[in-house]
């Protein structure tokens, strides 16, 4: 029968015994490595799962629910207990005042913190690319605050920034001007928050635009010299129009932080002074492990991430025809 089957389409008895054995060592050479290669990621697969995955949908259950703290010592690791009551949470936090004051604490952060990273990192980068002396001591240099803790920097701020025996503080006085209490005042608090996150990052992003600024072809730069452009028109029509891609990635990023900063506020002013420093991943942090109202906790996450996604949305859209280099 095998041998009709064979003779019909053309091929030898031999030429389908080769072709069966090729075809099952294939198969077999297939499974070995797949196998072997799942094996490599399960250790990765098991992190993500038990503190990723798992965390996300269990407070996206928890969103939709009442939950009662004193039940959550008798539940199952995969149980979300409470009562059902839909989108009743959600609806509480969107009308909570406290929510929507620290959603634009978070703007008013990323407002400060993102453009002056942006603005610092860039001009780092273009310093350094300019084959300045020493420039690889200052590259490691601009990069050591990035691997500092962010208590210790933290820390470190609020001396700088202290009352009467601040550095900053100290040098006014000898302008003969008046000491301020930075971090006890609404003004200035979320600055020096975001000067201390900014003065984190540079660095790290110095570096991403460096090594953008060193993949711009010379040979533009070149026929701008012939032309007679200035430094400034070679900025504006050849170096920030090439770094596109980049700023996009560089805004994301910048932005995912923006709307994760909880350490910060923790360490240099616990919210304060009269809420002008609370952001949303802390009142998260409240709502959740001080006052245990994990279901309104699992709501403002999501809908953090929803604003999140949106921004990124948007700031897609609006630069993917700029993007051509």
């Amino acid at each position: 029968m095998l041998d009709k089957k064979n003779s019909a389409i053309g091929i030898s008895k031999s030429e389908a015994l080769t072709f069966k054995t090729r075809l099952r060592h294939i198969k077999e050479k297939w499974k070995a490595s797949d196998f072997s290669a799942y094996i490599f990621i399960l250790p990765a697969m098991i992190i993500v799962s038990m503190f990723i995955i798992y965390p996300a949908i269990w407070s996206l259950v928890a969103s939709f629910r009442n939950i009662n703290p004193m039940e959550l010592r008798d539940s199952g690791l995969f149980e979300v207990v409470g009562e059902w009551i839909a989108f009743d949470n959600y609806i509480d936090v969107l009308g909570n005042q406290l929510f929507r004051k620290s959603l634009f604490n978070t703007i008013y952060f990323a407002a400060i913190f993102i453009p002056l990273t942006m603005f610092a990192s860039v001009t780092i980068a273009m310093l350094l690319d300019k084959g300045i002396k020493g420039s690889a001591v200052l590259r490691s240099i601009f990069f050591i605050p990035y691997v500092i803790s962010i208590v210790s920097a933290s820390l470190v701020f609020m001396i700088i920034f202290g009352g009467n025996t601040g550095l900053v503080n100290a040098v006014l006085a000898l302008f003969g001007i008046e000491s301020i209490s930075f971090l006890s005042e609404t003004a200035w608090a979320m600055p020096v928050i975001a000067l201390m996150s900014s003065w984190r990052r540079v660095g790290y992003f110095m570096l991403i635009y460096l090594a953008a600024l060193q993949n711009i072809p010379k040979s533009l730069y070149e026929a701008s010299d012939i032309d007679g452009a200035t430094s400034m028109h070679k900025f504006r029509y050849i170096t920030w129009p090439m770094l596109g891609r980049i700023n996009m990635v560089v805004f994301i990023l910048l932005m995912i932080f923006s709307f994760n900063i909880f350490q910060e506020v923790f360490v240099m002013t616990g919210g304060g002074p009269a809420d002008s420093t609370i952001t949303v991943p802390f009142l998260i942090y409240n709502e959740a492990f001080t006052f245990y109202d994990m279901g309104s906790a699992a709501a403002m996450s999501y809908i953090l991430f929803a604003v999140v996604v949106f921004v990124g949305v948007v700031q897609h859209r609006i630069n993917k025809n700029k993007l051509d280099y």
